[in-house]
C-alpha cells in the first residue's frame, strides 16, 4: 500500500517537536506555540501516543529536511504553518516511496540471484551426473545395460540444457512471450501418447527374457508418461489463453 503525505503530518509534528525539545532545550510550551498546537497535544507525541509513523522519518535524506526546518525556525524565530507542514509531508512521502521501491527492486533482486545460483548449481550437478554415467557406461560390456546408463547421461544433459536456457532467461529479463499450440491440437497428441505409446508395451514386457529389457521398456514408459503430463499442463495453458 502506497503511503499517503497526509499520514505522514502527525509524525513530522512529532519529530519537530521532538528536535526542538531534546536537541534546542525548548519546553513544551514554547515548542507548541512554534506547531500551533496544544501542550496537551505535545505531551502526546511526546509519549508515542501520536506519530507513530516516525521510524519513516529516519531515513537520512528525510531527516536532514526536517532538521532543515527546525534549524530555520531555531535561527529565525517564527513558526511552522500548517501549510509548511503538509509540504513538507508531500515532499518526505515522495522520498519514502522512493526508497521502498528500491528496497524492493533490491529483493527482488537478491531473489532473482540466489533462484539463478541455485538453478547453475543444479546444471553443473547434471553435467557431473552425465559424465560420471557415460562413463560408467563406457566400462560395460553388455548391450543392454550401457544403453540405460547412456539413457540416463542423455537426460541429465537434456535436464542441463533447460536449466541454462532458463537461467539465460532470467539473467536477460526479458519478457516470456508464450508460444501454444491450439488446444484441439494438444489433445489430439495427447491421446496418442495415452493410447498408442503408454499401454502399448504392456503385453510384450510380460514375454520378455530378463528383467533388465523390462528395466529398459520401463524408461521409455516413464518417458511417455512425462511427456503426457506436459502435454496435460499445455492444455491448461491453452484453455487460461482462450
Amino acid at each position: 500500500m502506497s503511503l499517503r503525505s497526509e499520514q505522514l503530518v502527525p509524525a513530522i509534528r512529532a519529530k519537530i517537536i521532538k528536535i526542538l525539545i531534546e536537541k534546542y532545550n525548548y519546553n513544551r510550551r514554547r515548542a507548541s506555540q512554534i506547531l500551533n498546537v496544544s501542550p496537551a497535544a505535545v505531551t502526546h507525541y511526546m509519549s508515542g501516543r501520536r506519530g507513530r509513523l516516525l521510524k519513516l522519518l529516519e531515513e537520512p535524506r528525510v531527516s536532514k529536511l526536517i532538521n532543515e526546518v527546525v534549524e530555520k525556525v531555531v535561527s529565525k524565530g517564527g513558526r511552522v504553518s500548517e501549510a509548511e507542514i503538509y509540504d513538507l509531508a508531500l515532499t518526505l512521502s515522495s522520498i519514502i516511496e522512493e526508497k521502498k521501491r528500491g528496497e524492493i527492486r533490491y529483493s527482488l533482486d537478491q531473489a532473482k540471484n540466489k533462484l539463478i545460483r541455485t538453478l547453475r548449481e543444479r546444471a553443473q550437478a547434471e553435467h557431473e551426473a552425465a559424465e560420471k554415467f557415460m562413463e560408467t557406461a563406457s566400462k560395460l560390456d553388455n548391450e543392454i545395460t550401457r544403453m540405460i546408463f547412456r539413457q540416463i547421461a542423455s537426460d541429465s544433459i537434456k535436464h542441463a540444457d533447460v536449466l541454462m536456457s532458463t537461467i539465460s532467461i532470467l539473467e536477460r529479463g526479458e519478457e516470456i512471450k508464450i508460444e501454444i499450440p491450439k488446444k484441439n491440437i494438444l489433445q489430439s497428441l495427447l491421446e496418442k501418447e495415452e493410447v498408442a505409446h503408454i499401454h502399448s508395451l504392456d503385453e510384450v514386457k510380460t514375454y520378455l527374457p530378463h528383467k533388465l529389457l523390462k528395466v529398459l521398456l520401463e524408461s521409455v514408459e516413464a518417458d511417455e508418461r512425462k511427456h503426457a503430463k506436459i502435454l496435460r499442463s499445455l492444455i491448461e495453458l491453452a484453455e487460461e489463453k482462450s
